[in-house]
């Protein structure tokens, strides 16, 4: 797994959540293993995002922020990369209650030192 990759997603991620938070809130990060995967999430305590913006937030170009405020480009490229890395991207979000996006990798083979 391409640690410039991971960090690409991670940064997305975050930014996004505090972008969500323009009044402030609570951003979590957690990191761990999900079986044979890597699972890394961001959290936020922000707006969240209904079913049917849901549908649409990994396409090219679509964006929830006002304009001038983002591309809609970030979340199509973390699923992307996602891809590359033969992951995949989940989204826990309900309005009014925040959101949470995961980014699941093959977890890489640790060797012991020595």
């Amino acid at each position: 797994t391409d640690p410039g990759l991971v960090r690409h997603v991670l940064t997305n991620f975050i930014s996004n959540a505090v972008d969500a938070m323009p009044g402030g809130g609570t951003l979590t990060v957690r990191a761990g293993r999900a079986g044979a995967q890597l699972a890394l999430a961001v959290g936020d305590t922000g707006a969240g995002i209904g079913a049917e913006e849901r549908r649409h937030i990994f396409e090219p170009f679509y964006s929830t922020k006002p304009p001038g405020r983002g591309t809609g480009l970030g979340l199509a490229i973390c699923r992307e990369i996602a891809v590359a890395l033969k992951g995949r991207i989940e989204v826990e979000s309900e309005p009014g209650r925040g959101s949470t996006f995961t980014f699941l990798v093959p977890a890489p083979a640790w060797r012991a030192a020595g």
